[in-house]
């Protein structure tokens, strides 16, 4: 499956909900109570469709993927699917302890684990009330579960930069992958944090810093490396990523589309438009129509995105 500029697409995310349990202060929204947008048999019949136009890597993301109660048969579902050959879970990490053996179990194999400091006040301060021992029993867990762990770090200046080097040395000390991500100022208007106002620091600049430390020897792209810049910690199991959303988008090289909680195909994080997969299941679509939009959702993919476009951007609702 590819698009006009002859990128191909074999990696979909699958926003599964949008409700959270925290309210970090780069993905900050009201917490609304309300029902799920699609029902597991409808996910299932998504991620299906997907397959049949040659997507093969599903991620599981929201909000919080965790907060669903069935998302042990959403990914028992997403296991099965022909085609799918490996099915990963963002996640804050902070109903891990429990749910990381079943998950394991159902079909999961990997798991990005979003973790912004090491410090319990500061981390309770970017995500508005989370507590810290809770992501690090959720870490061990996955661990011990069988799971391939990746922590995912949005680096903010005035926040959290001066915990790159621990967050590195962490992630060493327990063979963690880990990956350094640029702020990107979705929301246009966030408060503080416990430092200040968050900025963005570009990755090159990360980067040089991390390299005073550790030696690091570039690799090259992977179907896990994801839009990361990615080097191995020489003398380590680590490999360290750095994500340069802002300083140097990696639209060029995109092999993702999106549905949001609500069914939709999103083609691009922030510039693409919609197209409904739900709708379309209710209306009693086949399972060709549903592959069909698909091919559609990527003739308005863009170039390259355009932050802010269409104003602010609501994480939750298209699954960041």
């Amino acid at each position: 499956m590819k698009d006009r500029f002859g990128r191909e697409f074999t990696y979909l995310r699958v926003s599964v909900t949008d409700r959270c349990n925290l309210y970090c202060i780069y993905c900050k929204v009201p917490e609304l109570p309300r029902p799920e947008r699609m029902t597991l048999p409808e996910i299932a019949r998504i991620v299906r469709a997907a397959a049949d136009v040659g997507v093969r890597k599903i991620r599981l993301t929201g909000g919080e993927p965790t907060l669903r109660s069935d998302i042990v048969e959403i990914t028992e579902a997403v296991a099965a699917t022909p085609g799918i050959r490996q099915i990963v879970m963002t996640t804050n990490g902070l109903l891990l302890g429990r749910l990381a053996a079943p998950l394991a179990k159902a079909g999961l194999q990997r798991v990005n684990v979003s973790c912004d400091s090491l410090d319990a006040e500061n981390f309770r301060n970017i995500t508005k009330g989370g507590i810290l021992q809770k992501v690090l029993d959720g870490l061990d867990a996955a661990r011990a579960a069988g799971l391939v762990v990746k922590i995912n770090c949005v680096v903010m200046g005035n926040q959290n930069d001066h915990e790159v080097l621990p967050m590195l040395q962490f992630s060493i000390a327990r063979d963690f992958d880990i990956r350094f991500i640029e702020y990107m100022p979705m929301n246009l208007g966030e408060g503080e944090g416990l430092y200040g106002a968050p900025e963005t620091i570009p990755s090159a600049q990360l980067r040089d810093h991390v390299a005073k430390t550790y030696k690091l020897i570039p690799e090259e792209s992977s179907a896990t490396s994801g839009p990361a810049d990615t080097y191995h910690v020489v003398g380590t199991r680590t490999r360290v990523g750095f994500i340069s959303a802002m300083s140097n988008p990696f639209c060029e090289n995109c092999n993702r589309l999106r549905v949001t909680p609500e069914g939709k195909i999103r083609s691009c994080l922030l510039t693409g438009g919609d197209f409904d997969l739900v709708g379309a299941i209710r209306a009693g679509a086949s399972d060709a129509d549903l592959s069909k939009l698909y091919l559609q959702a990527l003739e308005g993919k863009p170039a390259v995105y355009e932050l802010h476009k269409f104003g602010a951007v609501d994480m939750r609702s298209i699954g960041g």
